[in-house]
């Protein structure tokens, strides 16, 4: 049984310095809480059972009441004096938790997915399995890579999340064109696609989400881009962590 999240003490707001640290406590738990839901959903689209469609949907709620916790505390901090770095903080909270709570809404939709499959007995091929397998592992990894890097406002592993996020789209693509030819050759069924739809759709929206986390750390700490032109100069090349994103992006898509 999951507990209420501890929620956060309104007393704080008198010392803004200890109430930023203690929002961003609260929001690293909720990403972590996110992170869990998605590991999980994930197993189910291999075993599924009632009781874990269940727990993915409690950790879902969970969030969604970090959520509404943290964005009305940090509304009241907004009024406050605080330093340039709390500011940020603040700011960059305010900007990623509904991002962190779309992921876990993303777990849902994935383990739904998996009930499908089990009701309807839908088994993938081998082929495809394995195919769901690599792409899950770069899902996997952008998350925790983010959720870390969040944690503990790890400037270079957020770096390292967009060329992953990458990847992702990539792979998402050659998913589905492998997918369509296997249809076309009757190995496959057209319910299976649906279903199919359903995960990679949920698979690349919530890297996609994790690229939104990542991007506002870094720019915050850049101190000035807006996000789609941070992104823009990290993949054109301009900035000093272009060459890391090309090497990394390489280094993911051949793994």
């Amino acid at each position: 049984v999951h507990q209420k999240p501890v929620l956060l003490d309104e007393r704080l707001i008198a010392t803004p310095a200890v109430a930023v640290l203690r929002a961003q406590e609260i929001a690293v738990r909720m990403a972590q809480t996110a992170n869990t839901a998605m590991i999980q959903a994930i197993g189910l689209t291999r075993n599924f059972e009632e009781t874990g469609l269940a727990q993915v949907r409690a950790l879902e709620n969970e969030t969604d009441e970090y959520q509404d916790a943290l964005g009305s505390y940090l509304v009241k901090l907004t009024g406050k004096e605080l330093s340039v770095a709390d500011g940020r903080t603040m700011n960059t909270l305010l900007y990623t938790i509904s991002d962190i709570e779309r992921i876990a809404d993303h777990a849902v939709s994935i383990a739904k997915a998996g009930q499908e499959m089990h009701q309807k007995n839908i088994s993938f091929s081998q082929a495809a399995l394995n195919e769901l397998a690599v792409l899950e592992k770069a899902v996997q990894d952008v998350i925790h890579n983010t959720v870390v890097a969040f944690g503990t406002w790890d400037l270079s592993l957020a770096a390292r999340v967009e060329p992953l996020e990458q990847v992702v789209d990539a792979l998402v693509k050659e998913v589905k064109s492998r997918h369509v030819r296997r249809l076309r050759d009757g190995q496959c069924t057209v319910e299976y696609g649906f279903v199919l739809e359903d995960l990679l759709t949920a698979y690349e929206r919530s890297a996609d989400h994790c690229s939104n986390i990542a991007v506002e750390m870094l720019q915050v700490a850049e101190g000035k881009l807006e996000a789609h032109e941070y992104l823009n100069a990290l993949k054109s090349g301009q900035l000093r962590e272009s060459t890391r994103y090309a090497q990394q992006f390489e280094a993911y898509l051949s793994q």
